[in-house]
């Protein structure tokens, strides 16, 4: 019986021993951090007194850094704005076997609307998790819900926003 006991002790220790093994979260964090190119297609509908347009979906083209904040998988993901198409944006987000958990964010700045001329735009943006892979390429589509402003037909007119807006980050490899 003595025997049975310190078996089953010693098989729940190995089990034990082994859950704690893993990749470190900051061994996903560091897989992320680098430069990268960045392209961004937004795809946002604007409602106002029961009419609704749709922004053109016009890629813009910028470039964005993923730097690591502390040792627990934590990063600032930084999308630098484009003058005249987009203002700077940041995200956090936390890396770890299951990929790169973005947190939502808000976004207060202007966005280029092609022919329906520049947005001023106050909205949250509803991020995912997106998969960590070797190659450093990282897609996502967030949620776009708030509001924009917009001088239509020469009125300032207030318009909620909604639809998303699609991200493409491909690693740079800059030595």
């Amino acid at each position: 019986m003595k025997f049975k006991k310190m078996f089953y002790c010693a098989i729940a220790f190995c089990l034990f021993a082994l859950s704690s093994c893993g990749p470190d979260n900051v061994d996903y964090a560091d897989k992320v951090e680098g430069n990268y190119s960045v392209t961004i297609t937004p795809g946002i509908n604007l409602k106002f007194d029961g009419n609704q347009l749709t922004t053109p979906n016009e890629k813009i083209e910028t470039t964005a850094s993923i730097t690591k904040d502390d040792e627990d998988g934590n990063v600032t993901i930084r999308i630098k704005g484009v003058n005249g198409f987009i203002n700077d944006m940041e995200m956090k987000a936390f890396c770890s076997g299951l990929g790169m958990n973005i947190d939502d964010c808000d976004y207060d700045g202007i966005v280029n609307a092609g022919e329906l001329g520049m947005l001023d735009c106050d909205f949250v943006l509803k991020n995912p998790t997106t998969t960590i892979s070797n190659s450093k390429i990282f897609n996502w589509n967030s949620t776009v819900t708030g509001q924009c402003e917009l001088n239509y037909v020469g009125l300032e007119i207030t318009c909620a926003a909604s639809g998303s807006m699609n991200f493409n980050l491909t690693y740079k490899n800059e030595k």
